[in-house]
């Protein structure tokens, strides 16, 4: 900007191509006033920086990396982020099947290995698994029975059935003469004299006369106790 004085009055003229730089070295356009305009633009700068960083949202460190919002590690292990994500090996009762989670076993399941990839196996028949993220499964207990795989609960066995094992899959029905009235019974009680019990009867032994006849195929211990595999106990038997 020059400076003139012609008859009394003062005259300003602006020069042709002035330079203005900002902190960041762009060139600015000319302004009458330069100051103000410089510091016009360093606050918009420092506005727009802030927008800018109001719109960032903090993301899990992952390992090795402060800037990763999601670590990838190989299949059947996970990013551990209370441990500054680092790749952990899946434990038992899960599976990791990604690299990037880990998943709990559901109910009627388990897994008793480390570092596994696939959704965990079924309970066998005879236990279960009422739990998530288990590394075993629970034998079904005496007096009840699990008769298929993935169960989360065992049941109680029938009037007229036993079991006096555990982790079994099927029941016992009562022979001839021997009772077994209530339900979850461990062994079958034989009937006392002037007592009788048809063959399964829920009812027990009672004075009213069994039309049974007691078979000699009735797979059934002398004890009472049901055998360890799966018996044809009788005619008719629905051992399952």
């Amino acid at each position: 900007m020059s400076h003139t004085r012609r008859n009394g009055a003062e005259t300003y003229k602006l020069n042709q191509n002035p330079q203005i730089t900002s902190p960041l070295h762009h060139t600015l356009p000319t302004h009458p006033h330069p100051f103000l305009y410089k510091m016009f633009f360093s606050a918009s700068f420092i506005s727009a920086a802030l927008m800018v960083l109001s719109t960032v949202e903090a993301v899990p460190q992952g390992p090795g990396n402060g800037l990763s919002a999601r670590a990838t590690c190989s299949a059947g292990y996970y990013p551990n982020y209370s441990n500054n994500g680092a790749c952990t090996i899946c434990p038992p009762g899960n599976y990791c099947s990604d690299g990037n989670s880990i998943s709990k076993c559901g109910t009627g399941q388990y897994q008793p290995k480390n570092g596994t990839t696939t959704v965990c196996p079924n309970c066998p028949a005879g236990y279960y698994q009422p739990n998530l993220g288990q590394s075993s499964c629970i034998p079904a207990p005496a007096g009840s029975f699990v008769p298929y795989p993935g169960a989360s609960s065992a049941a109680l066995v029938s009037g007229g059935h036993f079991q006096s094992q555990t982790a079994k899959s099927f029941t016992c029905k009562t022979c001839c003469g021997y009772g077994a009235k209530t339900n979850g019974n461990t062994v079958a009680q034989k009937c006392p004299a002037n007592y009788f019990a048809n063959v399964g009867d829920g009812n027990g032994c009672t004075q009213n006369k069994a039309t049974c006849k007691v078979p000699a195929s009735c797979v059934q211990s002398a004890d009472g106790t049901c055998p360890a595999t799966e018996p044809g106990s009788a005619p008719g038997t629905d051992n399952h």
